[in-house]
């Protein structure tokens, strides 16, 4: 829901002022700069690096080029070489506004929120109508919780350009975040008046609408589905959202060929990804920390207290972080990337590893210097309560890491029938580059074998450290479940955590409206309407059957 660089890019060229002597050169560039802009589009990223380097060599005052090389960079996950592009082009003129917002962009990707804030304001200093800063801004405050001030910016962006679909957008799924629907509806149809063919605005329209049978806004989505007028991602995006009408339809046949379309066409977008990718992953993870001595690690002193909600997607964590976010002394801050992203850009790196295999003075100053950098980020959040609460699920990876870096934090992994959790996993969207197994049911069932593996290792290794909730369980006897979990936390009981459901906790997740009703159980056993459609099923009762033995 991010405003789209490439949008931000295709605008760079009309606001050039290339003051060179020679017309004809000018010209030049302006036609390579148009060639290569269409490679860039293309999704030829490497190529575009090559061809803007060798014109850089000839022409290295022309900062179009700068930015194409560095969203470039951007897109094959070089983020360092986009930085260091970007600072490059500053150092040609200091105040490119072009360049500053695109830096700015590149630090929020780093999780570098202070430095990503001050480029952003560096612009609207310069230039306080810049739309391009505005949204990018207002995505940096999203990021970090600040919706009042992302709400704030993204309308006097409107102001500018009330048609803009990107702000429309954005605002919408804002409103979502924090369970406003009727004013996220309101602007999605909006929207959806002059470009009814925008499939993200209808799956987010679809989120928050409820489908009878003869519904004229699904109609409306088939009909678009059928001409074949979409992209791959597009087309899955619209699929997704059909087959949730026709679920809230009971008709289930009907859900299953979307949703398996969709992910398909998912597929088809990934196709270089291999599952690989995770069982690498998972087995370096385990070595890492298969004679790793918990203990003799020291106790590290901060400010913040923090809650890692983790397990599969759709286990129920959302659920969890609205109960515990109810309590008056816990800041629910959602889905946070930093622990992640933290670790996995440094994971390939020996020397990092090699922290958690030694511990050496040198060692546990770095893994010291490494706690604070967290922090930082952390603080960056504006919250008066000291317990935080990160609802990552994936986080389940790194619960080795978070015991040596965080040893005082609270784990509470969330389980479910793993059937139910398997399709509801395969049937909601994801971001495209979040989840990419979850597109394949053979990929899935494997994903799952992989994850009961790495639980089945840190429940042994660290016991106590775990707290392990089934959703089952907490559905069946809310309020003894909640209590042990409160307990557990080690904060005071309140009554409020029962009634978690009125408080207005932001969601940023597949669980957006779900997760603002009381506990029910219709979700149990939802496997059951799709058992004799989908092979995933078939795949997770063989990991049962070989867990069992």
């Amino acid at each position: 829901m991010d405003f789209h660089p490439f949008l931000y890019l295709n605008k760079i060229l009309g606001i050039l002022d290339f003051k060179m002597p020679n017309s004809d050169n000018i010209n030049y560039i302006k036609k390579e700069y148009k060639k290569i802009n269409n490679l860039f589009l293309s999704g030829k990223y490497n190529l575009v690096i090559d061809k803007v380097k060798k014109l850089l060599k000839k022409n290295s005052k022309q900062i179009p080029f700068y930015n194409l090389l560095a969203l470039s960079y951007r897109e094959i996950g070089n983020l360092q070489m986009a930085k260091k592009v970007l600072t490059d082009a500053l150092k040609i003129n200091p105040n490119e506004q072009s360049v500053l917002v695109n830096l700015g962009s590149t630090y929020r990707i780093l999780i570098e929120f202070e430095l990503s804030e001050m480029y952003f304001k560096k612009v609207l200093s310069i230039n306080p109508i810049n739309i391009h800063a505005l949204v990018n801004y207002a995505n940096l405050k999203r990021d970090i919780n600040d919706y009042d001030g992302s709400i704030e910016l993204y309308q006097k962006a409107l102001k500018i350009d009330e048609q803009n679909n990107i702000i429309l957008i954005n605002l919408a799924g804002v409103y979502q975040i924090i369970g406003k629907f009727e004013l996220s509806k309101r602007l999605l149809e909006k929207l959806l008046e002059k470009d009814e063919n925008n499939a993200l605005a209808h799956k987010m329209l679809s989120t928050i609408k409820e489908y009878k049978k003869k519904d004229e806004h699904q109609t409306k989505m088939i009909s678009i589905y059928q001409k074949n007028i979409l992209n791959d991602f597009d087309k899955a995006t619209l699929g997704y959202a059909i087959s949730k009408s026709f679920e809230d339809q009971k008709n289930y046949k009907k859900s299953f060929e979307f949703f398996k379309e969709a992910n398909d066409m998912q597929k088809k977008i990934h196709k270089k990804y291999s599952i690989q990718n995770e069982i690498n992953l998972f087995s370096k993870i385990k070595k890492t920390f298969e004679f790793t001595d918990f203990e003799k690690y020291p106790q590290y002193q901060n400010n913040k207290e923090l809650i890692f909600i983790v397990g599969l997607p759709r286990s129920g964590t959302t659920l969890v972080h609205q109960i515990l976010a109810s309590h008056s002394k816990v800041y629910g801050a959602g889905e946070l990337v930093f622990l992640d992203q933290f670790i996995k850009n440094n994971i390939d790196n020996q020397s990092f590893i090699s922290l958690f295999e030694n511990s050496s003075l040198d060692d546990n100053k770095k893994i010291e210097n490494l706690i604070k950098s967290y922090f930082l980020k952390i603080n960056f959040i504006k919250s008066k309560k000291n317990i935080i609460l990160d609802k990552n699920p994936l986080n389940f990876q790194w619960i080795g890491f978070i015991k040596i870096l965080f040893p005082k934090s609270k784990i509470v992994h969330c389980s479910r029938n793993l059937k139910d959790t398997a399709l509801s996993i395969y049937k909601n969207a994801f971001d495209i580059n979040s989840i990419i197994w979850s597109n394949d049911q053979e990929d899935l069932a494997k994903y799952i074998s992989l994850y009961l593996d790495l639980m089945k290792f840190w429940n042994q290794k660290i016991p106590n450290f775990i707290y392990n909730l089934k959703y089952e369980k907490l559905i069946e006897d809310k309020k003894e479940e909640i209590k042990k979990l409160i307990n557990f936390c080690e904060l005071k009981w309140e009554e409020e955590c029962l009634n978690f459901n009125k408080k207005a906790n932001p969601i940023k997740t597949v669980s957006i409206t779900q997760a603002r009703k009381p506990i029910y159980n219709s979700s149990i056993n939802a496997y059951k309407n799709y058992d004799d459609l989908l092979d995933l099923i078939k795949n997770i009762d063989l990991i049962e059957k070989k867990k069992a033995l």
